[in-house]
């Protein structure tokens, strides 16, 4: 009905509908090749990667360091090692028992008063290296003072 009223108009409308068509079904034909940077950022589960390795560094691995560390100076642990439980008693190895996995501290020189404790209560080996320096310098401090 419109093209009889209208035949330049119809004519023109449909040769721009085929146009369209064509380019259309040219663009799907021979889509646009993407270089792998491209198609990376394409990928819909890149953010969920990215979070997952943040995560990861943030949360897992110091974790895992700070175990290892704890593991090591625990097997590292010898007789006459001064330590530091996790409920605040200082005390020296006097012995380890690997198959039980429990240590016997000595908590008292005069009384010679021990207890033993698991493994796992050990908080931290102290250094005797670092206890002197430290009392070292608080002497130095004490003297400048006076």
């Amino acid at each position: 009905m419109f093209a009889e009223f209208y035949p330049e108009i119809a004519s023109i409308a449909s040769e721009l509908i085929v146009s369209t068509v064509a380019v259309l079904a040219q663009d799907a034909a021979a889509p646009e090749e993407l270089n792998w940077f491209q198609q990376l950022f394409n990928n819909p589960f890149l953010p969920f990667v990215i979070l997952f390795f943040l995560a990861f560094q943030i949360f897992i691995a110091p974790e895992r360091r700070r175990k290892a560390d704890e593991a090591k100076m625990l097997s590292t642990l010898k007789k006459n090692d001064r330590v530091v439980t996790a409920g605040g008693i200082h005390g020296t190895v006097v012995s380890t028992s690997s198959e039980t996995n429990t240590l016997t501290l000595r908590i008292d020189d005069n009384n010679n008063t021990r207890i033993k404790v698991n493994f796992t209560a050990i908080a931290r080996v102290i250094d005797p290296n670092k206890e002197n320096k430290g009392s070292d310098h608080k002497d130095a401090d004490s003297k400048t003072k006076s």
